[in-house]
């Protein structure tokens, strides 16, 4: 099996399978929950945010895996 196709069936598998879809749902929940404790709210984080939540918390997954693994 070609890598190519190996990481194609391994994101079919892993993250369309929706298994980590409900994950990052998760996230995003967990953040606006959060933030509305905090007074904030979920326009007041898009903005922060840069203008897309799953955006950012894909930013902050990246960067805390890249520092494990460097």
């Amino acid at each position: 099996m070609k890598p190519e196709q190996f990481l194609e069936r391994w994101k079919s598998e892993h993250i369309d399978s929706g298994t980590q879809q409900s994950d990052a749902a998760r996230l995003v929940e967990d953040l606006l929950a959060d933030a509305e404790k905090e007074g904030i709210s979920r326009d007041m984080l898009v903005d922060a945010a840069g203008g897309g939540l799953v955006n950012y918390i894909v930013g902050a997954i990246k960067e805390a895996v890249e520092e494990e693994l460097w």
